[in-house]
């Protein structure tokens, strides 16, 4: 991780923000991902000031390319924000209108899921949170527009599906 003095004052405001949001996270189970969801819903509301200024300072990281940096094939782009934030690796991830690399939670995984364009549906979901739990598999796809989301792996902890012949490593 690099020195605060080379990080924008948005993205040491965002990592500040997640920093406080992750110790949030510790209060659920993602062994039971609806109960997960219900709760981050009704403690950190998508429509609240603390979700909105999440969002905010996301869309400045966009806009200024320091969010999501990193190329991951058509229409998909990814960018690290922690590798260990307060247990969690914290990633970025904008898909529009496609599918990411299959991969298994091992210790579950937390999304926070922003449209961004169209009305986007992350595996089915609408944009909020959305919870996998421990063992879960999927290959993310976003439909019907464009997606930001923040993911949360607790203690990075993801089991990568393997590259099929055609395909680069950051698909």
């Amino acid at each position: 991780m690099s020195e605060s003095k080379d990080k924008p004052a948005a993205r040491e405001d965002l990592e500040a923000r997640l920093r406080r949001l992750v110790v949030a996270l510790d209060s659920v189970d993602p062994a039971a991902p609806q109960d997960a969801m219900a709760h981050l819903t009704q403690d950190h509301p998508f429509d609240g000031p603390e979700v909105t200024q999440i969002f905010e300072l996301c869309r400045q990281g966009l806009d200024d390319g320091w969010l999501a940096p990193h190329d991951a094939g058509p229409h998909v782009r990814f960018g690290r924000l922690d590798k260990d934030m307060g247990g969690y690796a914290v990633d970025a991830v904008v898909m529009a209108n496609a599918a990411g690399r299959g991969h298994t939670h091992t210790r579950g995984e937390l999304n926070m899921c922003f449209p961004l364009e169209g009305e986007p549906r992350f595996d089915g979901h609408e944009p909020g949170w959305v919870v996998f739990a421990p063992g879960s598999h999927h290959i993310p796809t976003v439909e019907g527009g464009t997606m930001l989301f923040l993911y949360f792996t607790p203690g990075g902890a993801v089991v990568w599906d393997p590259i099929v012949e055609g395909e680069s490593a950051a698909d």
